[in-house]
């Protein structure tokens, strides 16, 4: 059986398919609760408009978070044009993947809630576009139409031999993050970071920081006295066992799923729960409240792990210069 090479992402033993343009933006543990993309990477499939991340957060809180995935397009681009350079040398072709047009933070975006009722009856959730399929995969360097023997030697000219040493190292906040240490993708990563072992944990880390400020939000009494107070309103206006705006979405597309993303009956199914949803928030005065507790967790994660965010910040800017470096060489 041919074996399926992967590209590594920032757990150990874990890995994307290289044909996938979402490898642009894998961090470790990203994919949590939904919603959280800044902007998608298929920019060549007609992606949506990026979201706007933390809209209505604390500027000073909003501007810390985005700081650690600042200047993350011109690093990308430059990891594919290292990456295309180092396969043309070992005698590959490699297609570099669509670079994002703004700066991409996987684990930051629209928060799951505080729509307006006017939003809501407008447009919903968008519950149909999270209900359908993702888009496949893309070969765009024509790996799949190559020999079994071949495809095994170009994964191993883009991520090293399957038996050489994984670079991993150990979290801050527990847990381990691990990457490739040979390879066009490895020596792309080297060149801009220097480091791997400093990349994996920076990096990864960036990417955690905002989920684990969330998680301990989640945990807090205050947001459940809000959740709870947003609970009995919509259990009032006919919507009982929904813990959450969160819920709420997830039921809508339950819905999509369960009759179809095309029906007139899931979309209008959609609106109304949109609609009471907004209008539980505003009665609630659910948005400003999370957002509130929210930041106030945002800020003390930041001030926890004060000295690693500035180590993001100092080697996401060295590799950014070398990038520039690197993309003025093309």
């Amino acid at each position: 059986m041919t074996k399926r090479w992967k590209v590594p992402v920032m757990r150990r033993s874990a890995r994307k398919s290289i044909f996938g343009g979402a490898a642009i933006v894998a961090v470790a543990l990203a994919a949590s609760s939904g919603g959280y993309l800044l902007a998608t990477a298929d920019a060549d499939q007609g992606s949506p408009a990026p979201l706007i991340p933390l809209e209505h957060h604390d500027p000073v809180v909003r501007k810390a978070l985005l700081d650690l995935f600042s200047g993350s397009a011109t690093r990308y681009a430059a990891q594919e044009e290292l990456v295309r350079r180092c396969m043309a040398g070992r005698g590959f072709t490699y297609v570099k993947n669509p670079v994002p047009t703004a700066d991409v933070a996987p684990t930051l975006g629209q928060d799951p809630y505080g729509l307006t009722p006017e939003q809501a009856r407008r447009t919903g959730y968008n519950s149909a576009e999270n209900a359908g399929d993702s888009p496949g995969e893309v070969d765009r360097s024509g790996v799949s139409k190559l020999s079994a023997e071949q495809q095994k030697q170009w994964g191993e000219a883009y991520f090293g031999p399957e038996d050489a040493p994984e670079v991993t190292v150990d979290l801050p906040g527990g847990g381990t993050a691990g990457t490739t240490s040979e390879g066009c993708l490895a020596e792309a990563k080297k060149r801009l970071y220097g480091s791997l072992s400093d990349y994996v944990k920076l990096n990864s880390l960036a990417g955690n920081l905002p989920i684990w400020a969330r998680r301990e939000a989640a945990s807090s009494p205050d947001m459940a006295r809000i959740d709870s107070t947003w609970s009995t309103c919509m259990t009032s206006r006919g919507y009982p066992n929904l813990k959450n705006p969160s819920a709420a979405r997830e039921r809508s597309v339950d819905v999509y799923q369960r009759l179809g993303v095309v029906t007139g009956e899931a979309r209008d199914q959609e609106i109304s729960l949109a609609v009471a949803d907004a209008e539980c928030d505003r009665a609630t005065d659910y948005t400003a409240q999370r957002v509130r507790i929210e930041d106030r967790h945002y800020g003390k994660t930041l001030k926890k792990y004060a000295a690693e965010v500035t180590d993001i910040k100092e080697m996401n800017a060295s590799a950014l210069a070398r990038a520039q470096e690197a993309l003025r060489a093309q």
